[in-house]
């Protein structure tokens, strides 16, 4: 039963976050700078960010649930309850730079919810500018569109090589991030199929991207919890892989920690394939001998 109105509210923070957006959007508002966000430099908070977070306090209120929601600004967690039921993760706004500058692209908004055990329950990521949702409902995914209720089952590619037409993704509009990609992963572009794609995009809406077979594989050193947590159950429960990487090679299942938001994975890869998983794997453990071995 408290599953089921997660869902329901879930289906409408997506609905009221797209409609909200786009309606200041088409005001001029949500513009102005409200503070910086905690260990990211390349980053800020803008008035459209607090849109989300404002949306989904009243929802649980609403839906009556005792629930913990993890943000990306400071002490500024969402809590219904002093006991919750549930954790949650929100990237009220991704694509915040973007919107600042004015370019209407890659305007996202992510939430997901688990149980106390950690445990994904459902995942929503609405793409905001073309009125569709990605959704994992616990059971499966399906991309779902806003004005009609169109359901459409969505599943990942099965490209098992970089060799082949891959599109590969990564969030390079940072010097904080594209210079060690860059590194690292720089020949291996070079090298890509002429078919193949270069996405230099990335943040909690990727993992959409993942599940329904748009991106092959997602690369980003140094990302923040916080892009991860709200969007990857649904690449997870689509059988991506999604790991932290160690030096040696070594690799874990990423895993959402409750409160852990503001900290860092040194090296995030995202797969549709183990095969594609392992091939990257590879090519960083060989750059890094190359640079660090004497």
């Amino acid at each position: 039963m408290k599953n089921q109105k997660i869902k329901n509210l879930l289906i409408e923070y997506l609905t009221e976050i797209t409609k909200e957006v786009k309606k200041k959007a088409a005001r001029g508002e949500g513009r102005q700078i409200v503070g910086d966000v905690i260990n990211r430099p390349e980053d800020i908070e803008i008035g459209i960010d607090r849109v989300g977070e404002d949306i989904l306090e009243k929802l649980l209120k609403k839906y009556k649930i005792a629930a913990t929601i993890f943000s990306e600004p400071d002490a500024r967690d969402i809590k219904n309850g002093d006991d919750p039921d549930f954790y949650g993760s929100i990237d009220p706004f991704d694509g915040s730079v973007l919107f600042l500058r004015g370019f209407e692209h890659n305007w996202y908004s992510a939430l997901s919810f688990y149980d106390k055990e950690r445990n994904s329950i459902s995942t929503g990521i609405a793409d905001i500018l073309n009125e569709k949702f990605y959704i994992n409902d616990g059971e499966k995914n399906y991309l779902i569109e806003m004005n009609s209720g169109q359901k459409k089952k969505i599943k990942p590619s099965s490209r098992n090589k970089l060799t082949e037409h891959i599109v590969l993704a990564s969030y390079l509009m940072s010097s904080q991030y594209s210079s060690k990609f860059l590194d690292f992963f720089g020949d291996l572009i070079k090298n890509f199929h002429p078919k193949a794609l270069f996405y230099p995009q990335g943040g909690s809406f990727i993992y959409a991207y993942l599940a329904s077979g748009l991106v092959d594989a997602y690369v980003m050193f140094d990302e923040p919890r916080s892009e991860i947590d709200p969007g990857f159950p649904i690449a997870k429960a689509a059988g991506c892989s999604v790991v932290s990487v160690d030096s040696d090679g070594i690799y874990h299942d990423y895993e959402f920690i409750p409160r852990k938001q503001h900290d860092k994975v040194d090296l995030l890869i995202a797969a549709t394939t183990p095969e594609l998983r392992d091939e990257l794997i590879r090519h960083y453990v060989k750059k890094y001998k190359e640079r660090y071995s004497f």
